[in-house]
């Protein structure tokens, strides 16, 4: 089953081109890593995936509904992890899921709420305001924030930035819980070995535009990391 198809999108900043003629497509229960440097247009990639951007042309439809006309009802199927929380920091993460909850009509919602906190790891922390987080508890708080309505398609962009070891485990583990539930996910890193084991399928987003690589089953770590630092050369 097809969640994105996305055609020949393009975003132009000025007299800047930052994504050139992208194609994408992402099947449910797959994981897509996306590598690319810094200001290889993936940031810009991702919001205009979860509709917070308009392409300058192009198009895409999220469990085959017209995304660009129609941002709204597409929403309902994202979950999405930013460099930004797209959250009320002053609120604890009680405070937010419940708003967000509420927001996506979620069932049974105080439930929800207990289970997303205790698989991020956060019960204990439920209630203190998301402002004084580290780096690795906000990032469990936007993965539970991504999780509260039940996507069926996740946008994580670059997941591991500043993690340590513990919280990049923990990254990759929900990632593959995910899958397992046949949610279809795509991931943008600079990081060849996590996205490695994070990831099914994998991609080259250069100098804007998308490069196939390869499926898991046929490539090793050795060869993506040499053939993505071979790109990057050129």
């Amino acid at each position: 089953m097809i969640l994105l198809q996305a055609t020949q999108i393009t975003k132009r900043f000025a007299h800047r081109m930052v994504l050139n003629g992208v194609d994408l497509d992402v099947q449910a229960g797959e994981v897509v890593a996306i590598f690319g440097p810094n200001g290889a247009g993936k940031t810009t990639l991702i919001k205009i995936l979860s509709t917070l951007v308009k392409p300058t042309s192009g198009a895409f439809q999220i469990a085959g509904i017209d995304a660009i006309a129609n941002p709204l009802r597409v929403r309902s199927s994202l979950g999405v992890v930013a460099h930004e929380p797209f959250a009320y920091l002053e609120w604890s993460p009680y405070e937010n899921l419940k708003f967000f909850g509420r927001l996506y009509g979620v069932d049974a919602l105080e439930e929800r709420i207990a289970d997303l906190l205790a698989d991020v790891e956060l019960t204990p922390f439920a209630h203190e305001p998301v402002r004084i987080f580290s780096r690795g508890m906000t990032q469990r708080f936007m993965i539970a924030k991504a999780l509260i309505h039940d996507p069926t398609l996740l946008l994580f962009d670059e997941p591991f930035s500043g993690l340590d070891v513990a919280a990049k485990q923990f990254v990759l583990k929900l990632i593959q819980q995910e899958r397992a539930r046949g949610k279809g996910l795509i991931l943008t890193t600079h990081d060849t070995e996590l996205g490695y084991h994070a990831a099914s399928r994998f991609l080259f987003l250069l100098d804007g535009q998308i490069e196939p690589v390869a499926e898991k089953a046929e490539i090793e770590l050795t060869e993506l990391s040499r053939q993505y630092e071979q790109r990057l050369k050129k």
